[in-house]
Order: structure tokens, then sequence, then C-alpha cells
């Protein structure tokens, strides 16, 4: 679903507390003068919470294998009497047994399935909101990888320790959008592209297959101004858990020093952006200056 606007999003709550700040430059589609944030709206889909950075670098590379599989195989949808079952290859890497991977498989589930579909697996529900385009067809088929690093943008979009009372709004070109109103989404804070390396080892004999996913980031401008601590240190804190565990790449400088890299489509405000030839997340706020501007970096 889109608007005629074009733009597309996803709110999350990941926590945040409200802080006051300095005058921030108008830039990508922030709004200047009191009040205006009240009436000038940005599409999104509300949803709530955030991952654990621990759960979310410990099951990063198990969630892309996931999105490999099909999530459902064997279910017709246009058989009233196929019941879906999630995939036993899927059940085995352990995403379940695990509180972490619950939360981390949730969200991609969230993400990936299309609105309103649900499972019920142990003593938990799982509910698609259907946030990434394509992605939709995990339920019967592996998702390719193109697709597989939309989702990951998405599920990325959550990581943070603090995981409740904040608003984050996504937008981009692969991200589906729903009616509602979401004013106020005004501060840019970066855009996030996902990749994935396939990793092969062999040991005895046998080959074994593993996934790392890194992440580019570019922070914009005003979101850097704003920023208490070095946006690259934000960031960090934002996203990372100890040394050696983030794969966050933080592009130097800002989004607008990259015009040819990140391609805008349409209006800066609406967040949809290319980069190196790749549809990537860009990530709101409502609060001008979050909590990861304020402490110490981790690498």
């Amino acid at each position: 679903m889109m608007r005629s606007v074009g733009a597309l999003g996803m709110v999350m709550g990941v926590g945040l507390f409200t802080a006051a700040c300095g005058q921030a430059p108008q830039l990508e589609g922030e709004i200047a003068g009191p009040g205006l944030e009240a009436t000038w709206d940005k599409p999104g889909t509300q949803d709530p919470n955030g991952t654990p950075k621990s759960a979310w670098h410990e099951w990063k590379g198990p969630i892309v294998e996931a999105l490999l599989l099909p999530l459902f195989p064997g279910y017709d949808p246009l058989d009233p009497e196929s019941e879906p079952e999630l995939n036993p290859e899927i059940l085995a890497m352990g995403f379940l047994d695990d509180q972490g991977g619950q939360e981390v498989f949730d969200h991609a589930f969230r993400c990936a399935v299309e609105e309103g579909f649900s499972v019920i697996h142990g003593d938990h529900e799982y509910t698609g909101r259907g946030v990434v385009a394509d992605a939709s067809s995990w339920a019967q088929g592996g998702l390719s990888m193109n697709v597989i690093t939309n989702v990951l943008e998405c599920v990325i979009a959550f990581v943070n320790d603090k995981t409740e009372g904040v608003s984050v709004l996504l937008t981009g070109p692969k991200v589906n959008d729903d009616p509602e109103e979401h004013h106020g989404f005004i501060y840019g804070e970066a855009v996030w592209c996902s990749n994935v390396t396939t990793v092969t080892s062999t040991s005895t004999g046998s080959v074994s297959v593993t996934y790392d996913v890194g992440v580019d980031v570019y922070v914009t401008e005003a979101f850097a101004m704003r920023c208490g601590l070095n946006p690259e240190a934000a960031l960090a804190q934002r996203y990372c858990y100890k040394k050696g565990s983030c794969g966050l790449d933080y592009k130097p400088g800002h989004l607008e020093d990259y015009p040819a890299e990140c391609v805008v489509d349409g209006d800066p405000k609406y967040g949809r952006y290319t980069c190196n030839g790749k549809p990537c997340t860009m990530t709101w706020l409502t609060d001008p200056r979050p909590p990861w501007c304020e402490r110490g970096r981790v690498d």
C-alpha cells in the first residue's frame, strides 16, 4: 500500500527520553517554527518497542539463514484445510528456545509477513505487519538476498536496549505504508543499508556456511548538529553492545555529502534513499536528542 506522496514508512517504539536541544538546521524534511510539526504528517505504521542489542548480534546471522528458507513449507492459503506450521529447519536453529532469539524472530516475522497473518507456537503468537515490500513471499518460499537486506534493516531499526517510550519512523523505497497519521517525525537520524557476507568453512571434510551481517550508516547533518556526542559514537552506542560485535560501517561526514552515492527519490522529507544502487531504510525521530547522544561509545 502506498500513498500518493510516494512515501513509505513504519513507526517503532525503541525507548527515548525527551530532551531539550539547541536550534537545528532545517534539513531532511525537518520543520522550523512552533507547532508546525503538529500539522505536517509523515506516513508510517505503528509498532512497539525494541530488540536488545546482545540478542540481535547473537541471532543476526541465523535470521538470514531462516529468511532463505520457506517459513511455512507445504502451506496453501487457498486450501481451507491447510494450517501454517513453522518450518522444522527454522525451529531447529533454536530461535524460539531463547528469549533473545524469540524477540529477533518476532521482529523479523512482523517486518516480513503480511499484515494480520499470525501463527501460534508454544505460548507466543507471531503476527505479521507487512512492513517490507516483496517480503510476504517468505511464507511459501525463501527470500532473495536483496529482499532479505531490507528485512534486516527493518529489524535493525528496532535494535536498542531502551525498549519503552520512544518512537522511530522508517521510510524507504521498500518499506510499505499504511493510512495512519504520524505527526512529529521531523528529525532525520540516518540512512541504514544492510549487507550480508557469506562465510564458508571446511572442517573434517564437511562444509558449513554462515552469514555475517553488516550495516552501512549515513547520518544526517541535522542529527550530527543536535547530538551531544560525536554522531559516530552515538550510533555505535545505539546499535553495538561490545567490541568486535558490531559490523557498523559509519560513513564519514553526513548523508548530504553523498548525493551521487545515496540518491533520493522525490522530496527528501519522505526519506526514500537508494545508496550504491540498493534501496535502503531511513530512521526518523520525534525527539531531537535521543539518549544515545549522551553516552560513551561501544565499538
